[in-house]
This record gives structure tokens, C-alpha cells and sequence, in this order.
């Protein structure tokens, strides 16, 4: 894809969600031209810290033990303002409506302490055209002051587009969707007010979450559970299993989990590892796949 001059955008604290989101729903009318050109983006916040409310109760919704951890999917939470500013610039080419979270990936040196100050950036990476559309990654960090990188997440989202024939479809990645003899199972419940529970603690009000009747209007049957939540929840039920803290966590999505609903999380361990899949509760459909190491 081509790409304009990178450009760094410091903002003195993370910026207020709503005006972004009235931003986003103004995208919509954005027109995608080929080829997309992708700005070399930066939105970064120094040395911005964690709330202690805020982070137990999002750790009592998400079903994490300790009050005070800071849990593998949180600082993704923390930095939603920052993603949300960066996509709805003036120049960022997407509508931000019709993008889809498809794939997620965390990866971490150490566990983060809850009376720690980081510096925080968001980046558009790289893109790509798939069998589906546009990918487009984000690359979101958290770093020692001055430092390090401690924690980074890849969030890559999809622009959908004419299917091209060229394209094999994405393979599995879950060796517990492939050896159901050796796994094991538990029950995930997510009921009818989770969206809305969540979009008050992750400042996300994306209305296929919130309420049935807003979900239809993007051609949902009923509202669907954020996938971050649904990929803390698991982290929540599987971290425990593992001897150390895990430092990976790869998540692919594939079908929405309505509301409310049950899924039956599969997963194989293997000493340090486990891979796992996220499956509709009363058939094969797997809502989301992937590996905790």
C-alpha cells in the first residue's frame, strides 16, 4: 500500500471518546478508493497511569481473581480513546463503521504494576489486501518512561471488499478446534447487559454491542459481545491453568457470540502452552480461536 509522511500527534492526556464517536459515524460516508494509501500515524500520551476503581471493575466484569492486577487485555482498554482519535483524523482514508476486528495479538515482557506510569502510542501499521478486503493493523504500546517497550497489542481490523478469487481462505490456528479427544471444556455465559457493562468501563459504545434493536441496524439478529471482553474472559478462565504468567496472547475471531448467550471454551494445554477455541455452546460454529503462552 502506499503511505503519506509520518507524523507523531502528542496529546497532553487520552482525549474524550464521544466526539470521536460522532466522528466515526460521519466516516461512513468516507469513499475507499484503490490503491489505499495508509498514513504513517503516531498518537502517543506520556506518562499516563492506571485507576484503581477502573481497573477492579473492570477485573470483577471480566472474572479476574485479583483486584488490583493488571490483567494481559486491560491496557488495550486504557488506550481505546487513543485508537479512536488516531482513525477518526481528518485523512485517515477508512470508514471506521465498517471495520471488523479479525485478529488480536498481545505480547508483553513483564507484568505491569498498577502504580507504574507509562508512556502510551498508538500507530497504523501495516496493511494488506486479503480474499475478504483491506487488512489494517494497529500497533498500541505501553513503555518505560523514556524506555522500553513493555507491552504491545496488535489489533488488525478489515475493510471488506469484493472477495478475490486468488486468495486461500485463513487456515485454522487452533490445535484444540483439531483434537477435541484431548481437550478439556468450560462454560462461558455472557448475558444481555454485557455489551452495555463493558462500553461503560472500555469507553467503546459501538451500538451492535449495546442493544438488539441498535444491532439490527447493522444487520445483526441481536447484540453481540465485544470481542475483547469475550478475550478477557478467556484469559480469565485460562491463565490460572498455566505454571508462570503468560507472556502471548493470540486471539483470531471468527463469529459473533450473541446476546445473551453460551459458549463452550475448548482448550489443549501443553506444559507452558494452551490453545484454545471459543465454540457456539449448541453447535461446531467457533467464535473465536487462538493460543495463550
Amino acid at each position: 500500500m502506499s503511505t503519506t509522511t509520518a507524523r507523531v500527534f502528542d496529546l497532553p492526556a487520552l482525549p474524550p471518546v464521544l466526539p470521536a464517536f460522532a466522528r466515526a459515524a460521519l466516516s461512513a460516508s468516507r469513499k475507499v478508493t484503490s490503491p489505499v494509501a495508509i498514513p504513517e500515524w503516531t498518537v502517543r500520551v506520556g506518562s499516563l497511569g492506571f485507576d484503581r476503581p477502573h481497573v477492579a471493575a473492570y477485573n470483577a466484569l471480566c472474572g479476574f481473581n485479583r483486584a488490583d492486577q493488571i490483567a494481559m487485555t486491560y491496557p488495550q482498554v486504557l488506550a481505546t480513546p487513543l485508537y479512536l482519535n488516531l482513525m477518526t483524523r481528518p485523512g485517515f482514508p477508512l470508514p471506521l463503521m465498517g471495520l471488523v476486528h479479525v485478529r488480536n495479538r498481545i505480547e508483553m515482557r513483564r507484568e505491569l504494576s498498577i502504580d507504574e506510569n507509562f508512556d502510551v502510542s498508538v500507530s497504523l501499521g501495516a496493511s494488506r489486501e486479503v480474499r475478504a478486503g483491506l487488512e489494517l493493523d494497529l500497533i498500541i504500546s505501553f513503555s518505560e518512561l523514556d524506555g522500553d517497550v513493555l507491552w504491545k497489542a496488535t489489533m488488525t481490523v478489515l475493510k471488506r471488499g469484493p472477495k478475490r478469487d486468488g486468495d486461500a481462505p485463513v487456515a485454522k490456528s487452533s490445535a484444540a478446534q483439531d483434537e477435541p479427544g484431548l481437550a478439556q471444556y468450560l462454560t462461558i455465559s455472557a448475558p444481555e447487559d454485557i455489551g452495555r457493562r463493558y462500553a461503560r468501563i472500555s469507553q467503546d459504545f459501538n451500538p451492535i454491542h449495546l442493544y438488539a434493536t441498535s444491532a439490527k441496524l447493522f444487520g445483526f439478529k441481536r447484540a453481540i459481545a465485544h470481542g475483547l471482553w469475550t478475550k478477557a474472559r478467556v484469559l480469565a478462565e485460562l491463565s490460572p491453568r498455566l505454571a508462570k504468567a503468560p507472556r502471548l496472547f493470540d486471539v483470531q475471531f471468527r463469529q459473533p457470540l450473541l446476546l445473551p448467550g453460551r459458549a463452550t471454551l475448548r482448550y489443549v494445554q501443553e506444559s507452558a502452552r494452551i490453545d484454545y477455541a471459543l465454540l457456539e455452546a449448541a453447535g461446531g460454529k467457533v467464535h473465536l480461536a487462538g493460543t495463550l503462552r
